[in-house]
């Protein structure tokens, strides 16, 4: 049996590359230890995961995530509503991804993150809390260094198992690391463009990273650019 977030021990390439899944069997084969699909909203969930089903088989080397977004327009009460949708779609679909991000980093999501709507915020989560059980894979948040190092003890309290922080630098991830935050798996993302900084980076405390601009740069090369 594989340990648990085994991917983790090679860069993985970030959502936002393949929103669809029909570029699968090309990224899952170039060597990344994870490939994030999406994020795509709940409602699109059936269709990526059944277009993701044929590779699974295929594909031991390299971990499927998936990446759950949110509409633009959604009411925040309805974002507990709307994660404890995509969490029942995977559960459904046990087998073909191997963990689910929750993408509070995009533009039209990090509303949810300001002041104004935290209640909102502490209500969805506490929903997420009730339902996670639900979920047989482990779960992630991807957001904003600078959220990161304030909400991981209630998203550790939710039943999150992974911070996939944006941009962090590394004295930002060292004080991550250092509260242990609630054991919580650190995944650094963005600005990351050789294995040096891969190296400083897991120095710094990240179990992880993810890339993205990197990849549209240099594409199958990738890997091999980030490789120790």
């Amino acid at each position: 049996m594989k340990p648990a977030f085994w991917w983790l021990a090679r860069p993985g390439l970030a959502g936002g590359i393949d929103k669809t899944g029909e570029r699968a069997g090309e990224l899952l084969g170039m060597g990344f230890g994870s490939v994030e699909f999406g994020s795509v909203l709940a409602d699109d969930l059936p269709a990526l995961l059944g277009r993701l089903a044929g590779q699974r088989p295929a594909i031991a080397a390299t971990a499927i995530g998936i990446g759950l977004g949110l509409p633009p327009d959604l009411p925040p009460a309805a974002l507990g509503g709307e994660w404890r949708h995509g969490l029942g779609c995977l559960a459904e679909s046990a087998g073909v991804a191997d963990y689910l991000s929750l993408n509070l980093s995009a533009a039209a999501n990090r509303r949810f993150l300001t002041p104004p709507l935290q209640g909102a915020l502490d209500d969805a989560l506490a929903e997420l809390a009730a339902c996670r059980h639900a979920l047989p894979m482990p779960l992630a948040v991807k957001l904003p260094a600078h959220d990161a190092a304030r909400l991981w003890p209630a998203l550790a309290a939710a039943g999150v198992d992974q911070l996939t922080v944006v941009l962090p630098d590394n004295a930002g991830l060292a004080a991550l690391s250092a509260v242990g935050a609630g054991g919580l798996r650190l995944v650094a993302v963005g600005g990351i463009g050789s294995a040096a900084d891969v190296q400083a980076a897991r120095a710094a405390g990240a179990d992880g990273i993810q890339v993205h601009r990197l990849f549209l740069s240099h594409g199958p090369a990738t890997p091999a650019l980030l490789a120790a």
